[in-house]
């Protein structure tokens, strides 16, 4: 097998990596095909699910195909702008949920704004910062690497999941104040001013629900990654031998894994993604049924009509040609195949 990994490895490893570059490209197609999902939230998802399908076709190319030392080298590359870019779409995201909650009113002006510079911000700071260490030699040993790597670790992977649980924290505080001033005006429920703020909450409630989307997206992407980034940082402190070897061996495959738990939380828990796919799904079934119908509706080659035909002598029609030739029985103005 290529770079002598076995079978038991490469074989699930291929099937999930070609499973998370489909799933997430579905992802991507479903918010350009359905225009009521191209909004400024599912922007930052189609960015969150083009760097899952670098994922899976780096995972897909380490496992089956023969690497040299440079193309190892940029694989890794590779990996690490996925990396960055994943936490820093995750922390966007989480932004856009905390503007959406707690500050509705300038969202939209905000959002706006700032989406245009955050997302090509995002991949060409992921670029670079995955690129520098291409100018030194790649040994945890070098006091480049180490520093290297403690960057990384505070400023690209914990300062952003600092942020994501505190603006969630906002958040769901935010909701659970609106929960319990719901209850509280439920009792009025007839007066038009209580149903007016009953309205209000239920949309906080609703928002809430796509912000515990990507808060249990971030919980997988950490979760995901720990195996890895534990492995990293006990190789920079010098102690690699505390890693358990089971470890290491299940580190490719929880990567791959929290790739594919992205669109299917999308699928089964963001409302917008439940709506377009059954929106999809009643019009295919409905066409499938109208052609069925159609089919069931037309007359097979041993049908007999209820009308009987009698046959009678064959007349013979006559047409005339622009060259002023004439022919019988054929019309001439319909193709014949």
């Amino acid at each position: 097998m290529p770079n002598n990994y076995p079978l038991k490895v490469v074989i699930p490893l291929s099937i999930l990596s070609v499973s998370v570059i489909v799933t997430n490209t579905l992802v991507c197609m479903l918010v350009y095909k359905v225009k009521s999902m191209r909004n400024y939230t599912n922007g930052f998802v189609v960015s969150l699910a083009i760097s899952d399908i670098l994922t899976g076709v780096s995972f897909f190319i380490q496992y089956n195909a023969e690497l040299h030392e440079w193309s190892r080298a940029a694989l890794n590359v590779l990996y690490a702008i996925v990396l960055f870019v994943g936490a820093a779409n995750l922390c966007a995201v989480t932004f856009d949920r905390y503007l959406a909650i707690l500050y509705p009113f300038c969202y939209r002006k905000t959002i706006s704004k700032v989406f245009k510079i955050m997302v090509p911000a995002i991949w060409l700071f992921s670029i670079l910062i995955a690129c520098i260490p291409l100018t030194w030699e790649g040994d945890t040993k070098l006091l480049n690497t180490k520093i290297y790597i403690c960057f990384v670790l505070t400023i690209c992977i914990a300062l952003p999941y600092i942020l994501i649980v505190y603006a969630n924290y906002k958040i769901f505080r935010l909701v659970r104040q609106c929960v319990r001033r719901e209850r509280e005006l439920s009792i009025s429920s007839n007066n038009t001013k209580a149903d007016m703020k009953n309205n209000g909450v239920r949309k906080v409630s609703s928002e809430a629900k796509v912000a515990r989307v990507f808060a249990i997206a971030s919980l997988m992407f950490v979760l995901s990654y720990f195996p890895s980034l534990f492995y990293t940082a006990a190789a920079v402190a010098g102690h690699a031998d505390i890693v358990p070897l089971l470890l290491l061996e299940f580190s490719p495959f929880c990567v791959v894994f929290g790739s594919l738990v992205n669109p299917i939380l999308y699928s089964f828990m963001k409302p917008d993604f439940r709506r377009a796919l059954k929106k999809i799904l009643t019009g295919q079934r409905a066409y499938l049924n109208a052609r069925r119908s159609q089919r069931s509706s037309m007359p097979s080659i041993g049908d007999t009509n209820t009308t009987p035909f009698v046959p009678g002598k064959a007349k013979k029609k006559i047409y005339r040609m622009e060259d002023n030739d004439f022919c019988e029985d054929d019309d001439p103005f319909e193709s014949k195949v």
